[in-house]
């Protein structure tokens, strides 16, 4: 598989993360917690091992042959990243959707992109490639902080700039929001160090594409205890549990199962498509995914109303900070090319 074939792969699952969050838009009288629990056991759990055990013609010999090493570091790192969408959600209640998201989409961004690059290929750096890549990443933290931007002034001119859902100090929100995006950068760190897995899965007659949905059905298995903590708790604690039994609430299934086979298509494409570039697709994929992930969703974002009635100024940063992510993929793809 060519560069560019491995690049298109990465921006298609871009598109299918970026979209598969408009569920969670229409399943009310379901709260948050019901249609998260649903989509995190059927994402994070379900569809992997399912996918995995399809793909790899003897996964427990595979499983058995990684090194113990290699397992745990790509199941830690995955339940890193669980704690890092726990903490996103808390993050944001406390500074808002548009500072709270941009700050820890910037980090995770940044992080998943500059640890691969110095731990797996540091003598790239300094060259050409590698200051592009660093370029892309730093135009990428700008059109993030231009949606933040658009963000605040849509909500000042819809004066929907409510109290925040959880009360807390700005600085707390922060510093919640920055250890939410280092450890949702776990998630590409768990693709970045998974080699000797993928070795195990080829050494037992998989392919590379099947040694990697082993990887995700590890990494995601880990992802799947704090989601599954988190949801079990609110269901609980809001004493919802009883609404995935609610009359007419039956295709609220096929809307979970829907976001979850977007969401985990979305991983295992950017996995495929990352793998496919060579020693250098986990720096090179990571900050074209989020960048495609973020476009995508404030399309959506525009297309479902979200925007509607805001001012002119706020949807002239809007576009201005797609254009920069626009502008973030290019470079992505001039560094793909190099």
């Amino acid at each position: 598989m060519n560069e560019w074939m491995g690049f298109s792969l990465v921006v298609f699952g871009g598109i299918m993360q970026g979209t598969y969050f408009l569920g969670l838009k229409y399943v009310s009288p379901w709260k948050w917690e019901n249609i998260w629990g649903l989509y995190s056991l059927i994402a994070l759990i379900a569809l992997p091992a399912a996918l995995a055990g399809v793909t790899v013609p003897r996964l427990g010999e595979m499983l058995g042959r990684a090194p113990a090493s290699a397992l745990s570091m790509v199941f830690l790192y995955g339940a890193g990243w669980g704690i890092g969408s726990v903490l996103a959600g808390l993050g944001v209640a406390r500074m808002g959707m548009a500072m709270g998201v941009a700050v820890l989409i910037g980090v995770t961004a940044a992080i998943g992109t500059f640890v691969p690059l110095v731990a797996n290929t540091p003598q790239l750096v300094f060259t050409s490639k590698g200051l592009l890549v660093i370029l892309a990443v730093l135009a990428l933290l700008l059109g993030v902080a231009l949606a933040a931007v658009a963000g605040k002034k849509r909500d000042a001119s819809l004066a929907v700039e409510a109290a925040p859902l959880e009360q807390g100090s700005f600085g707390v929100g922060l510093a919640i929001c920055v250890f939410s995006g280092i450890f949702s950068a776990m998630l590409n760190l768990a693709f970045a160090f998974s080699q000797p897995m993928v070795n195990a899965g080829v050494e037992t007659g998989a392919s590379n594409f099947g040694a990697l949905n082993a990887v995700w059905m590890v990494a995601l298995a880990g992802g799947f205890i704090a989601n599954a903590g988190y949801t079990g708790y609110l269901l609980t604690r809001n004493k919802t549990w009883s609404n995935f039994t609610l009359p007419g609430t039956g295709r609220f299934w096929s809307v979970g199962l829907g976001m979850a086979v977007l969401w985990t298509g979305g991983i295992v494409l950017y996995g495929r498509g990352a793998a496919s570039m060579g020693q250098i697709g986990a720096v090179i994929g990571w900050p074209l995914f989020m960048a495609i992930i973020i476009f995508v969703s404030t399309i959506w974002g525009f297309v479902s109303g979200e925007w509607k009635g805001s001012s002119p100024q706020a949807k002239q940063y809007m576009v201005a900070g797609m254009a920069v992510l626009l502008v973030a993929s290019a470079l992505i793809g001039i560094a793909n090319h190099l």
